[in-house]
């Protein structure tokens, strides 16, 4: 009798188990997918849009204001353990605009969000004069909270190693169109094959040259987050700052040279590392492909998607579009909603305009 008890009692235990589990399981899944596709948390790691939006603020993010996507990916969570899968976005609330801060997966490294202000929207004409933003030849009013720190702007005639669409520095871009879907290219009177090519892969397509193929992930910036978490905590913690950033930067200099190891064992390469000579214009032009076919076969490629320029508000200490290029369509995610805290300096901040 007690046996058959104990026995009666193990399945009722059991049974409540795996229903507790199958409830937990669901949560998770409901969690994951909110976070996915509605709202999400962000940590602003850098001070690119200070004083808009300070390093270590915690962002609330919007995420279906521009179009819901549904999830791209599944695997760990805050990890990159995972794979893409098919994915789809809603009709959107709103048109991305110039002057929208933006969250949005940084095209060298989608597992990296960027946040940055929104300068130019696919078709838009943009040039730079003496750091002023010109935008279909009207200057845009330069944001409340944004800064200049390095106390002078560069003249026109100062050399910057900038993305290779853009021609001058930092301070003096001279006009460009932002890629649009629709536009056309024709691919017989090409300077720049580095940022074509990688306009290329960012629009979805396969791109080889002879036994390379083309990437936009890059190993250097997947590597300068490596451990980005852990070593900020440590330095916190620590009193040795100095050696935490050492043991940081050869952490980060042996994942690096692990990820452009792997990638030469199967020919995978930036366009930006490859040097396009002049003299070399016409081998790439008969030996380029897209999507197997060669480029002197199609002559002209139209692009499939919008794509969008950004800066940060403090205009002297950002990595955007001006040294990386542009953002497509696909790694638009939403805009902040909410300044909740700064982590870094345990302090409320509760902003909600940006």
């Amino acid at each position: 009798m007690k046996n058959h008890l104990a026995e009666k009692r193990f399945l009722g235990l059991s049974r409540n188990f795996w229903v507790e589990l199958k409830v937990m399981l669901i949560l998770i899944i409901i969690a994951l997918t909110i976070k996915a596709t509605l709202v999400e948390i962000y940590v602003v790691p850098t001070g690119s849009m200070e004083d808009t939006i300070l390093t270590g603020d915690m962002l609330i993010g919007n995420k279906f204001i521009y179009g819901m996507r549904t999830p791209t990916r599944v695997g760990l969570i805050w990890t990159r353990l995972g794979f893409d899968i098919p994915w789809f976005r809603l009709p959107k609330f709103k048109e991305l605009a110039s002057g929208d801060v933006t969250i949005f997966e940084f095209p060298r490294d989608p597992f990296q969000k960027y946040v940055k202000r929104c300068i130019g929207t696919a078709g838009d004409s943009v040039s730079i004069k003496g750091g002023d933003i010109f935008v279909n030849n009207r200057k845009m009013q330069f944001p409340q909270n944004a800064k200049y720190v390095k106390g002078t702007i560069y003249p026109p005639d100062k050399e910057q190693n900038l993305y290779s669409y853009f021609h001058g520095n930092q301070d003096n871009i001279a006009p460009f169109v932002v890629p649009f879907k629709g536009m056309e290219i024709d691919f017989s009177k090409i300077s720049d094959w580095a940022s074509i090519i990688t306009l290329l892969v960012q629009d979805g397509n396969h791109v080889t040259l002879g036994d390379k193929v083309f990437t936009v992930i890059d190993a250097h910036e997947m590597g300068r987050m490596k451990g980005f978490l852990k070593y900020k905590l440590l330095g916190l913690l620590s009193g040795s700052k100095a050696e935490i950033q050492r043991k940081q930067r050869m952490d980060q200099q042996q994942y690096i040279q692990q990820l452009i190891e792997k990638n030469r064992a199967h020919n995978i390469y930036n366009p930006w590392e490859i040097r396009f000579r002049k003299e070399d214009y016409d081998l790439v032009y008969d030996n380029l492909k897209i999507n197997g076919r060669n480029i002197s076969d199609l002559e002209t490629y139209t692009f499939q998607h919008n794509f969008y320029f950004f800066m940060g508000d403090n205009r002297d200490n950002s990595f955007d579009s001006r040294f990386w290029g542009f953002v497509p369509d696909t790694q638009i995610l939403g805009t902040p909603v909410l300044d909740l805290l700064n982590l870094y300096k345990f302090k409320l901040r509760f902003k909600t305009t940006f």
